[in-house]
């Protein structure tokens, strides 16, 4: 078995010190809707309302962008370079995704870039090697999803992207082979979502096709096989997010549909499911719907736990709750059950990452909450998680309000990049564009 497959299960099986495969989920909302946030493994990124990027965390492979001069210890107690404050990247930006060790942002002019490690190519500039800066990838992309270390990019024409690692087979190109560079996979895409290990496309008349990792079912087509083609899951589907282990789409009656592991509760239905794993822990490898209080309005899948936001702007959290990830006021390890976030009201936006989510309310303000440790909240504090008692861990009445200060970041705008620096970076995006045929 694959080292990356063991750690998976390893990391299933609530083993959160291992920081093996995160998820980058995120709030799909919307097929035209841009993601304004989204909480990777040990990073989080924020567009506000002004097209500025912000993005705090740890640094460790120059995942945020800019440079960081603040230092402190991960989950493992390793010396890492970290942000605990939002620090400003770049402007004119519509849309971000995190990825484990890396960061993809979509601008208004439909330009697509990255920045942050490069071991299996997910940068997309045709190489292996890492940025700390970001790096032009593709044109007339309209919306993008970052996986574990492998990204989806769909373009104005309706065609899928796919780059980075493909270890089981997540590009969807019907190969286990990584690939550098990005590569068309099918027409007609309307939205799209990447997971740990696998991904998900929602084409123009609401099928959702899933391929890639299907260790927990968290493909939705019943057989726990992998696949490397795309193949259709489910109908009448307005969006979809993957996270770590399982799934969670939104179909058009306002139905919330999950499946995959429910090792955590994070399918929430009180911890069944349809088949059990070699441990004996639950999975849904069929879409099974979930009744809700009321319409959903937006769903994020992450590592292990689910958020969705309600037609009447009140957020639910279900899952994985170690890290006090679910915003809850109990100290529970998991909750099987949706759970309504106290003291939250009127959200608009939510991202789930590994430790810790991120909710955007209507009037622009965004707040945190799971371990200090690296960071991870952007309140300023850096904690380890062995330091913070689960009794003190921040629930929503005491969320970390992130703040946003330009005197005190660490800004990298691409303007500073003078004369020469500026035309490379142009050339380079153009011989990129010959290169995937653009």
């Amino acid at each position: 078995m694959r080292l990356r497959t063991l750690a998976s299960i390893a990391a299933a099986l609530l083993l959160p010190v291992l920081l093996s495969s995160p998820a980058s989920a995120y709030d799909m909302g919307a097929p035209d809707t841009p993601v304004r946030l989204s909480a990777g493994l040990s990073h989080t990124a924020f567009v506000d309302q002004e097209g500025v990027l912000w993005t705090w965390g740890s640094n460790q492979s120059g995942q945020l962008g800019a440079e960081t001069q603040e230092t402190g210890t991960d989950l493992e107690g390793t010396v890492i370079p970290l942000s605990s404050r939002p620090l400003q990247v770049m402007e004119d930006v519509a849309s971000v995704s995190a990825g484990a060790d890396f960061t993809v942002a979509l601008k208004t002019d439909g330009t697509l870039w990255a920045w942050g490690g490069n071991d299996y190519g997910q940068l997309g500039n045709g190489s292996t090697t890492p940025s700390d800066l970001p790096i032009c990838v593709l044109d007339q992309v309209t919306a993008v999803s970052a996986g574990d270390y492998h990204v989806a990019a769909l373009r104005a024409d309706g065609s899928l992207w796919t780059w980075g690692d493909n270890l089981y087979g997540q590009l969807g190109d019907g190969t286990l082979e990584s690939r550098s560079a990005p590569a068309k996979v099918l027409d007609q895409a309307a939205a799209v979502s990447a997971g740990a290990g696998s991904t998900a496309a929602l084409l123009g008349d609401q099928t959702l096709w899933t391929w890639g990792d299907n260790l927990f079912g968290q493909l939705g087509d019943g057989p726990r096989a992998s696949r490397s083609t795309p193949a259709k899951v489910l109908d009448q589907v307005t969006a979809v997010s993957m996270g770590g282990y399982h799934a969670a789409a939104l179909r058009a009656d306002g139905t919330l549909w999950l499946w995959g592991s429910n090792i955590d509760g994070q399918l929430g239905n009180g911890g069944q499911g349809n088949t059990t794993d070699q441990t004996g822990a639950q999975l849904q490898t069929l879409p099974l719907s979930l009744s809700t209080t009321g319409p959903v309005t937006a769903v994020s899948a992450g590592t292990s736990h689910t958020a969705v936001i309600l037609a009447d702007g009140s957020l639910w959290t279900w899952g994985r709750n170690d890290t006090q990830q679910l915003g809850l006021d109990q100290t529970a390890p998991t909750v099987s059950l949706p759970a309504q976030v106290p003291a939250v009201t009127q959200a608009a936006a939510v991202g789930t990452g590994t430790y810790q989510t991120v909710c955007l309310l209507s009037d622009d303000t965004l707040f945190s909450w799971g371990p200090q440790a690296m960071g991870l909240l952007g309140g300023g504090a850096v904690e380890t998680l062995a330091e913070v008692p689960k009794a003190e861990a921040a629930a929503p009445a005491e969320a970390t309000q992130v703040t946003f200060q330009e005197e005190t970041a660490a800004w990298v705008p691409l303007a500073i990049l003078a004369g020469s620096a500026i035309l490379l970076v142009l050339a380079g995006c153009l011989s990129r564009k010959e290169r995937v045929g653009v």
